[in-house]
C-alpha cells in the first residue's frame, strides 16, 4: 500500500471531523447493514431477525427445489458508541456433507465518533456496487442476481479488514455516504484453469478471511450520493495485489444508480475490472472483464388483491465480457418477471430467464437456454 492512499483517507477522516452536521432525515443507503427492518422493531440491546428464500427452478435438462439461502441477522448495542453486527448464511440446506455452505456474511464491530465518522472492523461487506451492499433476496424483484454481480463483483463478497464509514447530509433531501476499508483482497485463483490455459475469473479468487497471501493490502471503498430521496448514486472501487509476490495488481471499479419515479423503479450497474497477467507465461491471457445490468420495476395494483399488497412487473438485460480484451467469452441474458408483495417484508416471486452464450474466439451467439424460477423470499 502506498503512503499516498494512507494520506488521502487520513485527509478524508480529518475534513469529515469539521464539516458541520446535519441531522440525518433517512439511512444514505436504502436496504444496507443499517437499514434492516428488525432493527426498528424495539430497542433491546440484542436484536435478531434475518430473511429466507426458497426455489423451484425448472431448466431444459433438470428441474428441482432448492433451499436457497437462510440468513440470520444479530445486532447488539454493546454501548452507546459501539454495535456488533453479523449476517450468518445458511445455503442449499447448510449441509456441508453435501453441496451446503455455512459462512459470515460479514461480522463487524463499529464504534461510532459520530456521524461522519466511525470505524469498522472485521469480516466486511465490501461496498464494491451497490448491490453487493443490499442483496437480500427479500429486496429484489427477480429470483436470480444479475450476472455482474455475481461474477465480476462478485457477489456476496466479504473480506477480512478495517477501515471507516460515515454520512452526511449537505441539505433536507440529500445524503452523501462513504465507506473506506484496508482488506486482504483477492488471491491468485482470479487467473483460474490449467496452466497454459488461464482465463481471468474473479469470481474465483475471493481471498482469505484468515491470511493474506501477500504483504499488501487491497483498498476498497464507495462514495455514495442521494440528491434526493428515490435516487441514489454510487461511485466504488477495488484495488490491489493479488499475486503471492505482490506484484501484480487487480482493479475493479463500478458505477451504480437507482431511481424512483412514482410507481417506475429503474436500477442499474455497470463494472470493470483489469487484472496485471504475465503475457510469457500465459499468452493470450485477457487482461479485463466488464459487465453490467439494467432493471426496471412497475409497481401496480396497489392494495388491489390484499391490503398493503402490490405487484410488480420486472424486467431485465444482462450483460457479462468474461475477456473484454479478445473476442468471445461472453453471457447476454434477458430476464422477465412477475411478482406479489402481500406485504413491503414478503415477496413471490416468478420469473423466466434465456441467456446466450459466446465462446472464446468466436463471434457465433449459442442458442441459449431457458429458465424459470418461482420462488418465495421474506425477512423474519
Amino acid at each position: 500500500m502506498t503512503r499516498g492512499r494512507f494520506s488521502l483517507t487520513a485527509l478524508l477522516v480529518i475534513v469529515l471531523f469539521i464539516l458541520p452536521a446535519v441531522a440525518a432525515p433517512r439511512p444514505e443507503l436504502p436496504g444496507g447493514i443499517t437499514d434492516k427492518p428488525y432493527l426498528g422493531r424495539g430497542g433491546a440491546d440484542v436484536m435478531i431477525g434475518g430473511y429466507m428464500d426458497h426455489e423451484f427452478l425448472w431448466t431444459d435438462s433438470a428441474n428441482t427445489f432448492d433451499a436457497h439461502r437462510f440468513v440470520p441477522f444479530i445486532t447488539a448495542r454493546v454501548s452507546d458508541r459501539v454495535t456488533v453486527s453479523t449476517e450468518i448464511e445458511f445455503e442449499h440446506g447448510g449441509n456441508l456433507g453435501g453441496d451446503g455452505e455455512v459462512k459470515l456474511e460479514y461480522a463487524v464491530m463499529d464504534f461510532s465518533l459520530n456521524e461522519k465518522v466511525s470505524f469498522r472492523g472485521g469480516v466486511i461487506l465490501s461496498p464494491l456496487g451497490a448491490f453487493n451492499l443490499r442483496h437480500d433476496s427479500p429486496l429484489n424483484d427477480l429470483t436470480a442476481r444479475p450476472t455482474v454481480d455475481r461474477q465480476l463483483i462478485p457477489s456476496t463478497l466479504s473480506e477480512s479488514g478495517m477501515g471507516f464509514f460515515g454520512s452526511l447530509y449537505p441539505s433536507d433531501e440529500s445524503a452523501l455516504s462513504y465507506e473506506v476499508y484496508l482488506v486482504n483482497g483477492f488471491n491468485e485463483d482470479v487467473l483460474s484453469g490449467e496452466a497454459g490455459a488461464k482465463k481471468l475469473r474473479i469470481r474465483s479468487g475471493r481471498g482469505s478471511q484468515k491470511m493474506d497471501n501477500n504483504e499488501n493490502k487491497a483498498i476498497t471503498g464507495r462514495l455514495g450520493f442521494s440528491p434526493r430521496l428515490g435516487l441514489d448514486l454510487g461511485l466504488s472501487t477495488h484495488t490491489g495485489k493479488y499475486d503471492d509476490d505482490g506484484e501484480k495488481t487487480l482493479t475493479i471499479t463500478a458505477l451504480d444508480g437507482a431511481a424512483s419515479f412514482g410507481a417506475l423503479e429503474l436500477t442499474g450497474e455497470f463494472a470493470v475490472a483489469s487484472a496485471d497477467v504475465d503475457q510469457n507465461a500465459e499468452p493470450g491471457l485477457a487482461e479485463a472483464q466488464r459487465g453490467a445490468y439494467v432493471q426496471t420495476s412497475w409497481h401496480i395494483m396497489h392494495d388491489r388483491l390484499l391490503d398493503g399488497s402490490v405487484v410488480t412487473l420486472t424486467a431485465r438485460g444482462d450483460v457479462m465480457d468474461f475477456d473484454s480484451d479478445i473476442d468471445g467469452d461472453k453471457e447476454e441474458g434477458l430476464t422477465l418477471g412477475v411478482n406479489l408483495r402481500p406485504t413491503e417484508e414478503t415477496v413471490f416471486k416468478l420469473d423466466w430467464n434465456r441467456s446466450w452464450t459466446t465462446a472464446r474466439n468466436s463471434t457465433e451467439q449459442g442458442d441459449g437456454e431457458d429458465r424459470i424460477s418461482f420462488s418465495f423470499a421474506t425477512y423474519f
